[in-house]
């Protein structure tokens, strides 16, 4: 140790001088302490692929032994034909800093004495970061932390700098996730379903070219708005459990666009007969045709009553305008708002009645909003095994496209539709994290071992 340590107590300056050694010697002792660890364990697994200890002489055998690693060359798979030839020293970035000298074990091949491929199990081909901060990544993004704040993290652990290409780069490698939590079958159907959009910015790349700050010729990006057609999914079962069951980004929310998300959700299971008893949306025109064509009659459809009581407000405003009309419009939204405090179908009826005989002289517009379509807005009557605040209005979804909107307003635009539907999926899985009690840290560093077994 080359800390010294006076008899009196530490002061500020010296306190932080000794805390500072001892960080830097800590990290530099568990960078040595790693590094035989990896060695270890890269070399066990040379040992079990040749079958043989390290210093074993090579058995000649006419029985093959193929193994998943193959020459460079000749293409040859035979662990018999394959003998240690050294090792290579590399360079690594790991969550503990930056590895030097890793012993990397190296292979020959006897046939035509080429190198021989190893993809090892912990580290691949090339690598250079290794899967600690592939995984950190993961995490950091799916806290809303922008690209640059990450690779301000990592500079400080690396003492080196990382591009942001190369983080974006780590984030979107999981992509192929994406594609399957888009089209993998949704065997445990949710009772209800809530269906809205949330509005967002992509970049396009046009061939028209312009001169960056630096005079560099780059391709000129323009933004487009674009919504993400969301559907959560919730069931009947005491335990609260929702989940976002799958989602679309769209040109807009024409009965087109969502007639696509509805059809894979139908195919992926999503069907009256398997569970789905009630469809939760707001006015949404587009919305409702698709619903039409995909599911006809066969589930019951509720219009949100928050988007009808809010249509009702806008109306109001415009009809009793002025300061001395506030306390009036308050006791119309109450009031309106009661109706659906009934205890059945029959009795919200009759309240209608009674308040819009009351409000429709002074408010007749605000009065038609409100008995327009007004049958929909009590279908969740005719589900009372479900509680009805979940049922009545999409607020549940509202408040997931909240959490939506975080990382939305943190990217203001997105670079590709690659990397929109990227961090929508984080923001999933934190969400489905979260509603289960389980920890993010956890769950986000799962996601790398589950790219893994796709790509095995």
């Amino acid at each position: 140790m080359s800390i010294t340590f006076s008899q009196g107590k530490l002061q500020a300056d010296e306190r932080k001088t000794i805390l500072q050694a001892v960080q830097k010697q800590t990290k530099a002792t568990a960078l040595q302490a790693i590094r035989p660890v990896l060695s270890g364990f890269l070399e066990a697994e040379v040992t079990a692929k040749l079958g043989r200890e390290k210093g074993a002489p090579r058995q000649i055998s006419s029985t093959e032994r193929p193994i998943n690693w193959a020459c460079a060359c000749c293409g040859c798979a035979d662990a018999n034909q394959f003998t240690r030839d050294g090792q290579d020293l590399r360079s690594l970035e790991t969550g503990w800093g930056h590895l030097e000298d890793l012993q990397v074990p190296m292979l020959e091949c006897q046939q035509c004495q080429h190198d021989v491929i190893c993809s090892f199990a912990i580290l691949e081909k090339y690598q250079r970061f290794w899967l600690d901060l592939d995984q950190d990544v993961l995490f950091s993004s799916g806290l809303c932390q922008s690209l640059r704040e990450i690779s301000h993290g990592f500079r400080a652990t690396l003492e080196g700098s990382v591009g942001l290409r190369t983080m974006n780069e780590r984030i979107n490698q999981i992509e192929p996730l994406v594609a399957q939590a888009h089209h993998e079958p949704i065997t445990d159907v949710p009772t209800v379903v809530q269906l809205d959009g949330i509005w967002l910015t992509i970049q396009s790349q046009s061939d028209k070219e312009k001169p960056d700050r630096r005079k560099r010729r780059r391709k000129k990006r323009t933004g487009k708005r674009v919504v993400v057609l969301v559907a959560l999914g919730f069931w009947n079962d005491g335990s609260g459990r929702r989940e976002i069951l799958d989602w679309e980004i769209a040109k807009s929310e024409e009965h087109t666009e969502w007639e696509r998300l509805l059809n894979r959700l139908w195919e992926r299971g999503v069907r009256p007969e398997q569970g789905l008893e009630m469809v939760v949306r707001d006015g949404s025109g587009g919305l409702g045709e698709a619903l039409a064509l995909v599911y006809g009659s066969t589930v019951l459809e509720q219009r949100c009553l928050f988007h009808k009581l809010r249509n009702v407000a806008e109306k109001a405003r415009s009809e009793l305008k002025g300061e001395e009309k506030r306390e009036e419009r308050k006791q119309l939204l109450e009031q309106a708002s009661a109706i659906y405090q009934a205890e059945s179908a029959a009795q919200a009826r009759e309240r209608l009645v009674h308040w819009a005989q009351h409000w429709r002289e002074r408010a007749p517009q605000a009065v038609a909003t409100l008995e327009r379509d007004f049958e929909q807005t009590l279908v969740y009557y005719s589900l009372p095994s479900v509680t009805r605040e979940w049922i009545r209005t999409t607020s549940l979804l509202e408040r997931t496209n909240r959490q939506l909107r975080r990382k939305f307003r943190q990217a203001v635009t997105f670079g590709s539709r690659k990397g929109a539907e990227v961090a929508i999926y984080l923001q999933v899985q934190r969400l489905h994290a979260y509603w289960t009690d389980e920890s993010w840290w956890e769950t986000s560093h799962a996601l790398y071992f589950d790219l893994g077994n796709l790509n095995p």
